[in-house]
């Protein structure tokens, strides 16, 4: 048998896409699987959105933060900017 090593998102993400009856490879991390914990806070409202995208994705959180960070990097600054605004 042969085992490799998982990070903690590899091992949730792959739980979320099995009990939610899809299969699929397990997309690496961008940077090799290293990876930080942080601290934030989200309103109820974003946490529900987070969670309504992971359910219909089966991607789970943490990867589907780290794609839209990953994307707002390489866009535009001044949509973002004009978020804040409102």
């Amino acid at each position: 048998m042969n085992l490799t090593a998982l990070d903690i998102d590899s091992f949730i993400d792959g739980a979320q896409t099995y009990a939610y009856g899809l299969t699929r490879e397990a997309a690496p991390l961008e940077d090799g699987g290293k990876t930080k914990n942080a601290t934030f806070s989200l309103t109820p409202q974003s946490q529900s959105e987070l969670q309504s995208i992971s359910k219909r994705t089966g991607i789970c959180k943490s990867r589907l933060l780290r794609i839209l960070v990953h994307d707002q990097y390489y866009s535009d600054d001044q949509w973002l900017f004009n978020q804040s605004l409102k």
